[in-house]
């Protein structure tokens, strides 16, 4: 029997991984009796895992993360993280990206030395492709998974969210032992930050930018990497199947007899003037601006770090008659995964930041609206909502000119009504976004990432 380690300690990997029919789904489905899977996740996931266990041939077991921690890992992991410097590295090294705590977390003197660091070594395919896990091996020696891999032997170690511990750990482990591994970013803003200390031996990735930031920054060799799409948005491509009914997803959020939807996404603390910008759209709304059917449909940002805070920001508007809030939150469970599908479903416009929603609103063909200023005021631009507009993977969207990077509140008034009376504007655009983001719109991400485990397990 050869057995595969999967590890979802990551909430994005497990989400990703267990949407229906997906990518475990599908493991599971088709592996036969002669492959066992050891599913690893953390304590307080283990009750999302413990229905697909049957004690034999899959198997779930609950491990920890073991970051850097001490004076040698702490110096070690802050010169092999900077071993790239890029557009987005640029702003959480200097500014951060989160605008509720200090500019780069207090460290911001510290860029020069950062940006040093990937134009001198990081210049080095020796030191990416074999100083560098060399070092990782001998400077984080503690080897915590030792018995986890005794135990159980495994052949295969996927690792879906490798640019992240455990799975760096894991990575490593695998490697010391002779194993295969296979690595994946679970998000398009992975591979462009921070260089990853090891390298698995194939790794797959969303979209076509990502296989370049694997290649020119990550150093892997082209016929490593596979491009396989996005896993998580393979539902959007049954709407008969996972899409809410209409009229029972108007009634469920009292918009019945509404007309026009603009959806807001919440940016949380990465966005400080959001309510700024409500208040004057829904000033709007009341001035029959957009017709007399209109409400604006907020979707606040509901994880459990930003939840407090999400309701204080949004407390003054809870009584507006223009404004319905939708608090689920999306990886809950897969009535709140059909949900959140439906509300870019049904909705005509959205407003985001510079965030993953824009791809999702194209694959709905919904024009967006980027939010590109700080309401009523002028701030400093660690704090500012502009620094967003820097990082590197939210630069494929713009270059394909599908959403609508707003300045003004005079700017942002014109384009939601442009939009609402032609939803068509920018359609192509948004129809080169989908293809050039999301490899093949197809729902076949999670079958093509279970083909690819199986084909390396069984060859």
């Amino acid at each position: 029997m050869k057995t595969i380690f999967i590890n979802l300690f990551s909430i994005l990997a497990m989400d990703n991984f267990t949407v229906p029919d997906g990518v475990l789904g599908e493991l599971i489905r088709r592996k036969g009796q002669d492959i066992r899977l050891v599913l690893l996740t953390g304590k307080k996931l283990l009750p999302r895992l413990a229905p697909y266990a049957d004690g034999q041939t899959i198997i779930v077991e609950a491990i920890k993360s073991f970051p850097p921690r001490g004076f040698i890992q702490s110096i070690f992991h802050f010169f092999y993280a900077f071993l790239i410097f890029t557009g987005s590295t640029k702003v959480l090294a200097t500014f951060g990206a989160r605008a509720d705590i200090p500019p780069a977390g207090g460290n911001r003197h510290m860029w020069f030395f950062k940006s040093l660091i990937a134009n001198t070594f990081g210049c080095s395919l020796f030191v990416k492709r074999r100083l560098t896990p060399w070092l990782f091996k001998i400077i984080f020696r503690e080897r915590p998974y030792q018995q986890l891999f005794d135990k159980y032997r495994p052949d295969l170690v996927m690792a879906p969210a490798l640019a992240f511990f455990p799975d760096v750990e894991l990575v490593s482990e695998a490697q010391r032992r002779g194993i295969k591994t296979i690595g994946m970013a679970m998000n398009w803003d992975h591979l462009n930050k921070y260089y990853i200390p090891v390298h698995a031996d194939w790794l797959l990735v969303q979209n076509e930018p990502m296989r370049r930031e694997a290649l020119n920054w990550h150093a892997y060799y082209p016929e490593q990497i596979t491009i396989v799409g996005f896993p998580q948005f393979d539902m959007y491509a049954y709407p008969d199947k996972y899409l809410v009914l209409k009229e029972k997803f108007k009634k469920d959020f009292e918009l019945e007899g509404i007309d026009k939807i603009i959806l807001f996404i919440s940016g949380a603390a990465y966005s400080l003037d959001e309510p700024d910008i409500i208040k004057e759209i829904s000033k709007w709304i009341s001035e029959g601006k957009f017709g007399q059917k209109t409400k604006l449909f907020i979707r606040p940002y509901a994880i459990a770090r930003d939840i407090e805070r999400e309701r204080e920001k949004y407390k003054s508007l809870e009584n507006d008659p223009n404004i319905v809030f939708n608090w689920q939150r999306r990886s809950d469970s897969l009535e709140s995964k059909k949900y959140f599908m439906s509300m870019l479903a049904y909705t005509d416009v959205v407003i985001s930041i510079f965030s993953t929603t824009a791809i999702e609103a194209a694959i709905f063909d919904k024009p967006t609206i980027t939010i590109g200023f700080d309401g009523y005021k002028k701030r400093p631009y660690h704090q500012s909502i502009i620094r967003l507009e820097d990082m590197s993977h939210f630069r494929n969207v713009l270059e394909t000119g599908s959403v609508k990077v707003v300045r003004s509140f005079p700017d942002l008034e014109k384009s939601l009504a442009l939009y609402l009376e032609n939803p068509a504007i920018d359609m192509m655009a948004r129809k080169v976004l989908v293809n050039k983001m999301c490899y093949k719109n197809d729902g076949g991400a999670s079958k093509r990432i279970a083909d690819f485990i199986l084909s390396k397990i069984n060859a």
